[in-house]
């Protein structure tokens, strides 16, 4: 089902701006801080329950000069303001019920991810935005939003792939031993969460650009302990199938001894495309691809000197954290509020590269057993 947006009254849709608000000023205060530049929308209030997170964010945007947001430790009155639009930035235990009471109050939203944390939710993400066709839901993967991922989406259009039937991804995100400590929130919500229910990063680009879903998943999670102090079942593979016919790899990796990256590779009937493994994704790791509309490269891989990063017509990278993706993620939600129309990350996305994962987790405590992932 599309979602469409209420233009209110006969406003300009060049002079309409959006007034925005956040809950959850950690990872949410630097998304909703990208919109400062962006004349299209005005942040005008910040939400959160820790009044020093919310201090230090105040302090954050005064040194910047925006002195005219209202501050909340109570998310109900921030939504009785006039804002129009809510990034929900909260813990992931906690996005669908923020999602419902903004929703409720007429607000548009935008929810990090993980969107849903268990298989009802995502039944309850879906009723809930079906129930507000006048309003806008975006999933905030920003990982598709990755100018190499826009680059291999297109490639794939085009047909230079040709019908995928491998696809992989990997998000390694491992931490050096002399940094292990007791955390500061020992009830945080990553410390008990599976790390394989965080596959969005990576499910989320390939099934962007594959226009694909999964069907069924079979999951194996390591055993072994690495930082003692963080969370359980921090290793994850799973293997899943599309209702294409393809076969998609995933590794979700936080208990090993390995640097923060990402990988990703797509094997087609014409072509195949993989990141540099020896690089950063974010600071330089490029495309290399065989292609048959190629002559000469079955035998020995093309370089395609693009990285996460946009570069602009003077070699000038986009500045923004992950490549610049962010900024280009919250215009692409602005945008959609401002013009009445249907994000490409919906609710049915926001399901389709959620609920894997949640299943996933299932398959292992099974012993890998192949589990049905409903089309919801």
């Amino acid at each position: 089902m599309k979602q469409t947006a209420r233009m209110k009254g006969e406003d300009n849709m060049e002079k309409k701006i959006v007034k925005y608000g956040v809950i959850g000023v950690g990872r949410g205060g630097y998304v909703a801080s990208v919109g400062l530049d962006n004349p299209d929308c005005k942040l005008v209030a910040a939400c959160d329950i820790n009044e020093k997170k919310l201090a230090s964010f105040k302090a954050d945007m005064e040194k910047r000069g925006v002195n005219d947001i209202q501050y909340f430790t109570d998310f109900d009155e921030m939504l009785k303001t006039d804002i129009e639009a809510v990034i929900v930035a909260t813990d992931a235990i906690y996005h669908v019920p923020f999602v419902r009471r903004a929703m409720e109050a007429g607000k548009h939203v935008l929810s990090e991810i993980p969107s849903i944390n268990t298989v009802e939710e995502a039944y309850e993400l879906k009723e809930i935005v079906s129930s507000h066709p006048d309003l806008i839901y975006m999933a905030a993967e920003n990982c598709c939003y990755w100018a190499f991922i826009e680059t291999w989406k297109k490639m794939y259009d085009r047909g230079d792939f040709g019908e995928i039937v491998y696809a992989e991804a990997e998000y390694l995100h491992g931490k050096n031993p002399d940094d292990f400590a007791p955390p500061a929130d020992p009830n945080h919500w990553r410390l008990y969460n599976p790390a394989i229910k965080y596959i969005t990063h990576e499910l989320g680009p390939l099934l962007y650009i594959m226009n694909d879903r999964c069907v069924s998943v079979t999951c194996m999670e390591a055993d072994v302990e690495y930082d003692p102090y963080s969370r359980k079942k921090a290793v994850g593979v799973a293997l899943l199938k599309t209702a294409k016919g393809a076969v998609i790899r995933i590794l979700i990796c936080f208990g090993a001894y390995t640097s923060y990256d990402h990988n990703y590779r797509l094997c087609g009937t014409r072509g195949q495309i993989m990141t540099d493994p020896t690089k950063n994704i974010d600071f330089g790791a490029h495309s290399f691809a065989n292609l048959h509309s190629i002559p000469g490269t079955f035998g020995e891989k093309i370089e395609l000197p693009i990285t996460a990063r946009y570069v602009d017509e003077y070699g000038n990278s986009n500045v923004g954290a992950h490549g610049g993706a962010d900024p280009l993620m919250f215009k692409d939600f602005i945008d959609c509020v401002r013009e009445n129309k249907a994000p490409k990350l919906d609710v049915n996305f926001a399901i389709q590269m959620s609920l894997p994962g949640i299943l996933a987790h299932e398959s292992a405590v099974q012993g890998g057993a192949a589990v049905e992932i409903p089309e919801i």
